[in-house]
């Protein structure tokens, strides 16, 4: 720490005249050492969880305490702690993928929270500093702010720039007189991401001095070549621990003909039961009938809407799936009972639950915060419509429902509502397909804060009639499903559990990105083979035939922070922002924040050769924000990273027409690899061989040899990333991470 950094400046810059270190900054600045909760893995172990925050020091504490402090930069390391004290642990060892971290101050405090679920409306705000991906099975903190600052200045800041393997390597702060502003500063919390790549038998790592890398056990799927200076562990390969689960890829037609019909009576009673709901009752049978349309049929039972009957008829017919259904009807059972029966002109809904309490059901819903059309029957049978809002009662609307009956036997309250098949805020249809549902019961009679609530669906089938069950591939991209983890039992040191949900569009389409032009692997679940959703907490990137090695030599080490301050001076320091809090996918040509290189060959979309080497770029186009750039880091990652550049077109260009024929460059970075002589990195403890600094981009005052701040308003941009595709890697990073007025 308080080294000197590699520096960039922008193009119309004059290099040399910025500070070289923290402490020439004018004004005076002092700094506070703290540490991060312990971090504890095994061999070949992801560390990625929220830890738990801790205060800052508390002479940090006392000095500010009711004035604001104004920060001018970090710096951090990997530390293990020892009797001689702190000595470094070489990134070789514990490799960083990314962290973030938050500052609070003021009246704010942070709130230790679970999630209910993916549909969570706190899912999206999180997702937003979290790299993309949001553990549902972990603990977060949010930060809940009280009364406004007195000082007029910011209680809460977030703070993750030059946040991965080039963390230690890279500048973290700002140009003289830009600072990042917290008042009354207290705490600090952070999320680490490390994989754990040591060598036990043959890295030492118990001295500060150079550490020669020596790769452990590697998967299968690792792509690091047989002399690489980097752990093919750093890339997440997808292990045999790993298993995918793809969402069902059928549909359900009441009209016409499969464009694509199941081929066998084995797939057509799994896509029966995985696309209608595992919770119905399946009577599966095969026949041969010319009347019958051909393939896969389902219908409900009309006594038993519960019971689905599913046919696989081998007969090749030439019946269509239209049969004039008159109606289409489903049941369900979750906190209440739920039936529907759908006719020409009219929907029966009929809800059943606790007879003294308050219950409720929002159709075609997963969650409070996509405001459904709900029904709410409380204690003493009084029946109301409303528009929910996000964890909150919403709105209360006119009736639209009849009740027909409503009667209480055994305790339970069952009512039966008629209503037209249009509505404002709800339609029916006489299509099948699964209607999902939020539900909910109550303490108490009267319609207020739940006691519990759920998530679940009903399926709406012709009652007697079959309904085709038909082949639906999507195209590249739009598959979604669940990467599951496989514990090894028995296996010492095993600690991986859960799955990581993988959704459609991952990749956004041009000209936010060319990925999916490219068929990118990161972009589709069934082509997925690496990157950082295989990379979940504790799981293990060795594959399931493979011991984790070393169990009883856990590494157990500390992010060390030293975070350089000043007195905030109203009229001399200018507050910043990083860029990516207000939005995480204006930045990005990732998919989010990964996607793959490919071993570059002719014909690969995106390769070429340059100078005798393999380059793969990849592009993505956005509109600039209203703000100007003060500074900015790309994230990239050894051992592939070459370069990224941003470049700017006037307002009135198409986003993806501008490029280097039109455009004015605003920022390239071209990361420094340690082992290659490189003055700044040179005899310290970070100069690993392959891992990489990152020079920053800087704007402000010309007396630091700085362009004035890059104003973006109304601007098209374009991102250009370019890698060494000599081999193939998974999960590489190109996602700009700006510092913004």
């Amino acid at each position: 720490m308080n080294g000197e950094y590699p520096f960039s400046t922008t193009p119309g810059g004059t290099p040399g005249l910025f500070p070289k270190a923290y402490k020439d900054y004018p004004g005076g600045v002092e700094y506070f050492e703290f540490y991060s909760p312990a971090i504890t893995t095994l061999y070949s172990q992801v560390w990625w969880s929220p830890l738990e925050p801790i205060k800052l020091p508390e002479e940090m504490v006392k000095k500010y305490a009711g004035k604001a402090a104004a920060i001018v930069g970090w710096e951090i390391d990997q530390v293990r702690k020892t009797d001689k004290g702190d000595v470094s642990v070489p990134v070789s060892a514990s490799y960083n993928h990314h962290y973030t971290a938050q500052i609070i101050g003021g009246s704010a405090r942070f709130k230790k929270v679970m999630l209910d679920g993916p549909h969570d409306p706190r899912v999206e705000a999180l997702r937003q500093r979290s790299h993309g991906m949001v553990a549902i099975d972990q603990p977060h903190y949010l930060v809940e702010e009280g009364e406004e600052s007195a000082l007029g200045v910011p209680q809460w800041q977030w703070f993750s720039s030059a946040n991965g393997g080039e963390y230690r390597k890279t500048f973290h702060g700002f140009t003289p007189g830009y600072v990042m502003i917290v008042d009354s500063p207290t705490e600090v919390q952070m999320t680490p991401m490390q994989i754990d790549t040591w060598n036990r038998d043959k890295m030492n790592i118990s001295t500060n001095g150079p550490v020669r890398f020596v790769p452990g056990p590697l998967p299968r799927a690792s792509l690091a070549p047989p002399d690489a200076t980097y752990s093919g562990l750093l890339e997440c390969p997808l292990t045999t621990r790993i298993t995918k689960e793809v969402e069902s890829q059928y549909t359900v037609l009441n009209a016409g003909k499969c464009r694509e019909g199941i081929a066998t009576a084995g797939e057509c009673f799994k896509a029966a039961a995985t696309t209608l709901g595992m919770d119905h009752t399946f009577i599966n049978q095969t026949v041969r009938d010319p009347n019958m349309p051909s393939g896969c049929l389902a219908s409900a039972e009309p006594s038993d809407l519960s019971l689905v009957r599913v046919y696989y008829n081998e007969f090749n017919s030439k019946a269509m799936c239209s049969r004039n259904v008159p109606s289409v009807a489903g049941s369900a059972s979750s906190l209440v009972q739920l039936k529907i029966n759908v006719n020409a002109t009219s929907a029966i809904i009929t809800i059943s639950g606790p007879a003294a309490v308050w219950f409720g059901v929002g159709l075609g819903a997963l969650n409070m915060g996509d405001a459904p059309w709900t029904v709410v029957v409380e204690g003493n049978g009084a029946v109301s419509e409303w528009k929910l809002g996000d964890h909150v009662m919403g709105t209360r609307l006119e009736t639209s429902v009849q009740i027909l009956s409503q009667t209480v036997t055994a305790g339970v309250r069952r009512v039966v509502l008629q209503r037209p098949l249009e509505g404002r805020h709800h339609t029916f249809s006489l299509a099948p397909g699964i209607v999902p549902f939020i539900n909910a019961v109550g303490s108490g009679p009267s319609f207020s804060y739940h006691k519990d609530q759920a998530l679940s669906s009903l399926t709406l089938l012709p009652p007697g009639e079959g309904a085709c069950v038909c082949l639906d591939p999507k195209p590249f991209g739009e598959a979604s499903g669940s990467l599951v983890y496989n514990p090894v039992p028995g296996q010492k040191g095993e600690m991986g559990n859960g799955s990581s949900g993988f959704g459609a569009n991952k990749c956004k389409k041009w000209p936010a990105s060319v990925l999916l032009n490219q068929s990118n692997p990161t972009c589709d679940i069934r082509a997925y083979a690496g990157g950082q959703w295989a990379c979940k907490h504790m799981w293990s990137l060795l594959d399931a035939d493979q011991d984790i090695p070393w169990p009883d030599q856990p590494l157990v080490m500390y992010h060390k922070y030293r975070m350089w301050v000043q007195p905030y001076n109203e009229s001399y320091h200018q507050q910043v922002r990083l860029g990516s809090q207000e939005t995480t996918s204006g930045w990005l040509i990732g998919s989010p924040w990964e996607y793959d290189v490919p071993k570059c060959r002719e014909g690969i979309p995106g390769c070429s050769k340059e100078n005798g080497t393999w380059v793969h770029t990849i592009v993505g186009g956005m509109l600039g924000t209203n703000h100007s750039l003060s500074a900015m880091n790309f994230h990239c990652h050894a051992p592939t990273c070459l370069s990224m550049e941003l470049w700017a077109c006037p307002s009135g260009t198409p986003v993806g027409e501008c490029d280097p024929s039109n455009g004015q460059l605003v920022c390239r970075e071209e990361p420094v690899y340690g082992g290659s002589g490189s003055p700044a990195l040179s005899g310290t403890r970070f100069d690993e061989a392959g891992y990489i600094a990152i020079p920053d981009c800087m704007w402000g005052p010309k007396e630091y040899g700085l362009e004035p701040p890059f104003n973006l308003t109304g601007l098209t941009l374009q991102l250009i990333k370019r890698s060494n595709a000599t081999y193939g890697h998974y999960g590489e990073m190109a996602g700009g991470q700006p510092w913004q007025l």
